[in-house]
Parts: structure tokens; C-alpha cells; sequence
């Protein structure tokens, strides 16, 4: 019944299933990381990150002239008049700046086909250029795939690609991006200034994320705008710049770190008004002092309050070009960018991994709330440490595929917690059904059942009333099936008039047979007291009548009576209402047991009792259930399940019915003990007329269904008689009773002697000899055969043996 059901599942696949979670994010970071989703959510994360982190020092050196909104002009291409620019540059020469970067708005751009004469202004502001000699002019890359050839860069910008490259072999570096197009301003303006691009890509993120140092254009790279001017300012050559594909830029002694497509990552130093700016009406007015701008790097761009000159960032809706151009040539000076290069990548996955491993000995969690507790504990970790490597370091660590990877990880163990909880209640459920189902009195319930007189006299009397209706079995009623194959049994105790003792001469029950009818016997409302063959007919075609038992003698007269022992009967036991599959088993019919009144003490007052060191002389019965659990696999599932359950109800109620209690009963093998709690010289006896009629009833069962030799049921049943022990463990109030000795192993290994081989019942001469004290007649005797002594496995000593063949009546 409990092999239907679903396991519970072990804390080792909980860690299994959390170790897999984090292995498919692992593979997913490496694939997916680069994705406009992913790259949306790490980009809010590190604007959170820079909130929380606040601003921090910027270069003093560095400031900005900014072009308000009124001060912008209309003149097409440039937002300024290249007079206004002119004068500003002037102006900007004469406070002796270090190096002047000119926002690409400021100048008019043109594509490379366009036609067209350069104009005075131009010229003119070629001429202010090359007289200051640190002007730094921008050209703008376009990533627009070229839908035709790509059309050469001008010379100027030419002469400034990087010359040293450095790469290594392998497929995780990946080359800088290629620029599909460019506009440039005038020829002369480029000559005049040193050329630097400015590249606009499209942004997933809310904020401007990456700067690029280095584009690809007709198979040669060329420096940004930042890294031009920073070159100018500290007078560097472009030779003294090595590109190192995948990992960053060596600029003589210093190292720009970069992520694996050579992008910066730009470290943001505030909000806007960060670096010191300076209204460029106030410059070309002459107002400003004259040394205002001496040895200083200066930007000249638009306001954030000029159309189209601002931009969102982590701190604010927005900022200049000029000022994110600022922080860019920041980076490079301290060089401080932060960095997301292709070890902070393996740092990434190796944090999965470790997400993965605590959470699988997370799995070692009993409770829930356990799980809970854990999970929340290691996104603080995660969420403060990797806030500190931000802090502290630079890093960009990823976010999104660690918080993914402990919320499934806590939420997949809670579940999987709870539905173990529910499969485990469902099993132990399951298990309660099958231990109950069977109606044979246990171990510990002879043993070990407490109780005083007092108890048991009031019992016993409300065992004997009239008023408490007879216990009905749960029945199942079954459609008529056309089922060939097999008729199941069902067994019944009919009445007897055996042999008694003066001890036994008090009972309420008769003894009685084991028979075969139909499972499918109709029952009335409510059972009777006792169940006789006639009120059981047959409801399939196929059935067949009860088997008779092997010929047990008539009752022989005793010499002389014993002193009475008062007997109690106990109450019927409540009907155990089973679960599926169970419900589609046959309950047998109620039959009136014979049970001893139940021992009024503790297990360890019986031990007393014991005739040394708690030892006590019973028979024992066992029987190899292996070949009826053959037999069911023959059948089909619904049949297999009647009738193993039918056979545990025929060995069940047989034993009961001749004094015995149940020892084992599990589905290798069943075991029943005869003598306690306490002995009676008939327990031999009784043990071995109960193999006779166990026999019997099988036999006869096998020859009315004609099996072949193949497909009968292969059984033995064995007896033997002697002492065994008994072993009281536990508190009193849950003491556990347990039987063991040579006798009990002896038993369970009869069935191994040659002399067993085909037959029905074995029995010890031991048990054989006890038999013959109790029952002078020798009647039981009739069928077996004595034996020569033969070996059995694991004894030291040979054993004598009787032997009957399977019989019918």
C-alpha cells in the first residue's frame, strides 16, 4: 500500500535540487548577461549603489565653462556662432588653460560625402586653434552598420589610432566595437586640434553607463575624446598607450581597466555641479580674473539647461556632455573606473557556486522558518559585501543572478519541505493502516499491556454486554468480474468443538477452521458474533467452498479437571478503516477471539516470572511468505492485493483462534509465538494444529483452483519448541517488549533442510515430543514422518525433523 504512495523527499535531493538552481543561473549569467533585460536591472542596482555610496573627491584641476540655453544660438550645425567659440577659445588661451576640449555640439559636422567650402568663420577658428595649440576637437562615431563601403577617416584622425596591441588567444576576449559611419567637422578644425571621438550607443540602462576608449574603424583603433585629453594634458604619446584586447589599457606605468568589449565602466564622482563651472558669458566678458583657468584641464559644452545638452544619471535627471566627459577624463587620471573586467566575471560565478553549497547545507534544515531565517541571513551577506567591494574596490559584482539564486533557493527548500511534511504524514498514515489492518493479537499488547484487576474485571464486563452492538468490518462491494484467472480466497473461522483442557474449558470461543469462500460474499448491515460457513455465499461464478483442514482428532476425555482459569474476553477491536489502495481489499468477516486476560503489571514483573534471567519455553511458528508474494505477481494489482491480504487474514485469525500471538508480521515473513505471557502444557499442540490447518487451507485452496505444478504456491510452514528471552527496554510508561533466543533463529531455518524440500509443515522433534506429553492419542501425529537428523544453517548440532506433505481433506 505504501509503494503507491510518493517518498518523502531527503534532505540530500533538497541539496541536490538547490546545487542544480544554481548551476542552470551559472549557465545563464555566462549566456545572458549581456542581455537588454540584465543589463536594465544592473544598471537600477549600481544607480542604487551610487546613491547609497554618495559623492566622492573630484579633481580640482578639471572645470567647466558651460553654454546656457539663452546663450545658444540657432545658426545650423553648431549650437553657438563660431565667432562666440572664437572669442572663447581666445579667451581660454590667454588664462593659460593646460589643455581646452570642445563639446562636438559646439561645432558644425558634416558626413564624409557631403560637399561644401570651408567658410571664414572656419577657417578663422582653425587659426585660434592652432594658435593655442591645446585644443582637443571632437568627431563623432556612428554604430549604424554602413549600408555601403565605409568611407576613410580623415588624415588627422588617422595619425592618432593606437599602434601597440596586446591579445590573448582565446575565445572569452572579444574585439572593441566597429563604428558602421562618421561626421567630422571641417578639415582644417581637425588639423588645427587634436581629433578624439565621441561614440553614442544605445543604452538599456535608466543611466550612461560605459565610455569607450577605444572603437574600431577600417581595421584600425583609435582614442577617445577622454583619453586624448588626457594624453595632451600630461603630454603622452599615443605609442605610449598599449591596447590590451579584453582587459583594458596600459598608459606608461598606470593600468585602465576595462570589462571583455574594452568598454569603461565610468565611476560617477557626484551629481551635477560636482566639478567647478564657470558661465561662458562670463568668459568672453572679460569679468573673470586672469588667472582663473592657469594650468587647468577645461571643457566648453552646453548647460544641462540647453536643449538636447543633458542626460540622466545616477544622481540626478541631468548632466552636460561635457560634464560626463569630465568624470570619463577623471577616471583616467586617478584611475578609478570601476571595474568589471573579466575576473570580476569569475568572481561573479563563483559566487553562484557558493550561493549553492550553503543553500545545500541550508537543506540540513529541519524547519521552515529555519530556511528562512538562512535565506535572509545570506542576502545580507551577499547584498553588505558586495556593497563593500563597491565601496572599497571599484567592483561591479552582479546582483541580479545572486538575489535570483537565494529567492529560488529559499522558496524551492520551503517547498519541497512542505510537501515532504505532507508525503511523510501520508506514509506514516499508510503505515498505521496496514499495522492495524490485521486483527491478531501483538507482542507487546500480551506482554506488555499495563493495567490492574480492578481495570480488567470492569473490561471484561463491558466485553459482555449486551447492550454494545456487535463491531461491523468495512466492506467494499465490487461489480461481478469476469476474472479466470485466479478466484481469490477468502478465509472464515467456522465452529469447532476441539479438544480442551480444564484450563481452556471457561472460554467463550470454540476453536475453529480456516475456509476458503469468495471475496466477494455479500454481508448484512451489521455482522454477527460469529461467522458460520452457511451465512456466506458465493457471489462469482468461480468461487469455491471453504477447504477442509487436515483431519484434527476429536476431543479426548481428560482423566481428571483442573482447577478453572478465569478467562476474559476481550473486546472486539475497532474496525480500521483502510486507505486506498487497501479499500479495495476484502475485509474478512469478525470472529469471536480467544484471548487471555491481559498481564496486570509492567513487562519487567513478567521477566520476573521467567524461569531464569527471564527465559520462557513457547512454541514457535513460522512461515516464508516469499512464494505467496510470488504468486501475487502473477496476478493482477487488484487481485494480488486481495489475495495477500486474505492470506494475512487466514494466518491472523488462525493464530489467534489456537492461543498464539504475532511476534513478526511483515511481507518476507510472519512469526507467531505460543506461551506467553504464560505457558500451558498445550502450546506445542497448539502451535502444531495450527501449521495443519494453515496447511490444509492452502493446499485444498491450490487444488480446487487446479494449478499447475509451476504456478503453485511454493510454502512451508515450520514449528519448533524452546526458550527464548524476553528484553524490556524504556521508561514504563512506553516500554518496548522484544523476544529473542536460539529457538526463534532455529525456527526460521528449518525451512533450509533437505527433509523440507515439498513439504507442507516441519516440526522439531523438540516440539514433536512436547506435542506427545499433551496429546497422548498421537492424532496430530497422523501425516508426518519422522526425519534422520539433518543439518540446518547456522546450527551447530544436527537437528531431528518431522515432516507432512501438503495434504487436503
Amino acid at each position: 500500500m505504501t509503494k503507491s504512495l510518493p517518498s518523502p523527499i531527503t534532505r540530500m535531493s533538497q541539496a541536490m535540487i538547490v546545487l542544480g538552481i544554481c548551476a542552470a543561473l551559472i549557465v545563464a549569467f555566462v549566456n545572458l548577461r549581456d542581455k537588454p533585460i540584465i543589463q536594465l536591472i544592473e544598471g537600477q542596482f549600481l544607480d542604487w549603489r551610487f546613491v547609497l555610496r554618495g559623492p566622492i573627491a573630484a579633481d580640482a584641476n578639471i572645470e567647466l565653462v558651460l553654454i546656457e540655453g539663452s546663450q545658444a544660438s540657432s545658426d545650423e550645425g553648431s549650437a553657438i556662432s563660431p565667432d562666440d567659440l572664437i572669442t572663447g577659445i581666445k579667451a581660454l588661451a590667454a588664462q593659460n588653460a593646460r589643455t581646452i576640449v570642445v563639446d562636438p555640439r559646439l561645432l558644425k559636422m558634416t558626413a564624409p560625402n557631403a560637399t561644401g567650402e570651408e567658410t571664414a568663420a572656419g577657417n578663422e577658428l582653425a587659426q585660434a586653434m592652432t594658435a593655442a595649440g591645446n585644443v582637443v576637437v571632437p568627431y563623432v562615431f556612428s554604430m549604424t552598420p554602413s549600408a555601403g563601403g565605409r568611407t576613410a577617416l580623415p588624415v588627422p584622425v588617422q595619425r592618432t589610432a593606437y599602434s601597440v596591441f596586446r591579445t590573448r588567444d582565446t575565445t572569452s576576449v572579444k574585439r572593441p566595437p566597429e563604428a558602421g559611419g562618421y561626421i567630422a567637422p571641417a578639415a582644417g578644425v581637425l588639423a588645427a586640434g587634436l581629433p578624439g571621438h565621441i561614440t553614442y550607443t544605445h543604452q538599456y540602462a535608466k543611466s550612461r553607463q560605459f565610455a569607450y576608449p577605444v572603437i574600431g574603424y577600417g581595421g584600425s583603433y583609435f582614442p577617445s575624446l577622454a583619453i586624448e585629453a588626457f594624453r595632451k594634458s600630461v603630454g603622452m604619446n599615443t605609442a605610449d598607450i598599449e591596447v590590451n584586447f579584453g582587459e583594458g589599457l596600459s598608459i606608461g606605468s598606470l593600468y585602465l581597466p576595462t570589462d571583455n568589449r574594452m568598454r569603461l565602466a565610468v565611476n560617477y564622482h557626484g551629481p551635477g555641479g560636482t566639478y567647478k563651472q564657470t558661465s561662458f558669458a562670463e568668459l568672453i566678458g572679460g569679468t573673470l580674473p586672469t588667472d582663473t583657468f592657469n594650468d587647468k584641464l577645461v571643457l566648453v559644452g552646453l548647460a544641462p539647461s540647453a536643449a538636447g545638452g543633458a542626460f540622466v544619471t545616477p544622481y540626478d535627471p541631468a548632466m552636460s556632455e561635457v560634464e560626463f566627459l569630465a568624470n570619463v577624463i577623471d577616471n583616467i587620471i586617478r584611475m578609478n573606473p570601476l571595474i568589471r573586467s573579466q575576473q570580476i566575471i569569475v568572481l561573479d560565478i563563483l559566487l553562484l557556486a557558493l550561493i549553492g553549497l550553503y543553500f545545500a547545507l541550508a537543506a540540513a534544515a529541519k524547519k521552515n522558518w529555519a530556511v528562512w531565517v538562512l535565506g535572509a541571513l545570506a542576502t545580507a551577506v551577499v547584498l553588505a559585501g558586495n556593497m563593500q567591494a563597491f565601496l572599497l574596490f571599484n567592483l561591479w559584482m552582479g546582483l541580479t543572478f545572486p538575489l535570483l539564486a537565494m529567492v529560488l533557493c529559499t522558496v524551492v527548500l520551503v517547498m519541497t519541505k512542505r510537501l515532504s511534511a505532507r508525503r511523510r504524514v501520508a506514509l506514516e498514515a499508510a503505515l498505521l493502516a496496514e499495522e492495524t489492518q490485521f486483527d491478531a493479537p501483538w507482542t507487546f499488547d500480551r506482554v506488555a499491556k499495563t493495567g490492574n484487576k480492578t481495570e480488567d474485571k470492569e473490561y471484561s464486563r463491558d466485553a459482555e454486554s449486551p447492550d454494545e452492538p456487535a463491531p461491523e468490518d468495512e466492506r467494499v462491494t465490487e461489480p461481478e468480474v469476469d476474472d479466470k484467472s485466479v478466484a481469490m480466497p477468502r478465509f472464515e473461522i467456522p465452529e469447532e468443538t476441539p479438544s480442551l483442557t480444564s484450563e481452556e474449558e471457561t472460554e467463550d470461543t470454540e476453536p475453529q477452521e480456516p475456509v476458503l469462500v469468495s471475496p466477494a460474499a455479500p454481508q448484512s448491515a451489521k455482522a454477527p458474533d460469529r461467522v458460520t460457513p452457511e451465512k456466506v455465499k458465493p457471489a462469482f461464478k468461480h468461487a469455491i467452498s471453504g477447504p477442509s483442514p487436515l483431519p484434527v482428532p476429536p476431543p479426548r476425555a481428560e482423566k481428571a479437571p483442573e482447577p478453572e482459569e478465569k478467562i476474559v474476553e476481550a473486546p472486539p477491536a475497532p474496525t480500521q478503516k483502510s486507505k486506498k489502495p487497501a479499500s479495495l481489499i476484502p475485509v474478512m468477516e469478525s470472529s469471536t477471539r480467544r484471548e487471555k486476560a491481559p498481564f496486570a503489571g509492567s513487562p519487567q514483573d513478567l521477566i520476573g516470572r521467567g524461569r531464569a534471567n527471564g527465559q520462557f519455553d513457547v512454541a514457535v511458528l513460522y512461515i516464508n511468505m516469499g512464494g505467496f508474494r510470488k504468486m501475487a505477481r502473477s496476478l493482477s494489482p487488484m487481485r494480488a492485493s486481495e489475495f495477500i491480504h486474505a492470506v494475512y487474514q487466514l494466518i491472523g485469525k488462525t493464530v489467534a483462534k489456537h492461543g498464539g500471538f504475532l511476534e513478526q508480521f511483515g511481507e518476507e515473513n510472519v512469526m507467531a509465538l505460543y506461551g506467553l505471557p504464560e505457558g500451558s502444557p498445550k502450546d506445542a499442540e497448539n502451535c502444531l494444529r495450527t501449521a495443519r490447518e494453515l496447511s490444509a487451507a492452502l493446499s485444498e485452496w491450490g487444488v480446487k483452483e487446479g494449478f499447475s505444478a509451476e504456478k503453485a504456491v511454493d510454502f512451508c510452514i515450520c514449528a519448533d519448541y524452546g526458550p527464548v528471552r524476553i528484553h524490556a527496554k524504556g521508561e514504563s510508561a512506553e516500554q518496548e517488549v522484544s523476544v529473542s533466543g536460539y529457538t526463534i533463529g532455529l525456527a526460521s531455518r528449518l525451512e533450509k533442510a533437505a527433509a523440507s524440500k515439498g513439504a507442507g509443515v516441519i516440526a522439531s522433534a523438540k516440539l514433536m515430543s512436547k506435542v506427545g506429553e499433551s496429546e497422548a492419542e498421537g492424532e496430530l501425529k497422523e501425516g508426518f514422518k519422522e526425519q534422520p537428523l539433518q543439518d540446518i544453517p547456522g546450527s551447530a548440532e544436527q537437528v531431528g525433523l518431522w515432516r507432512a506433505e501438503h495434504q487436503t481433506s
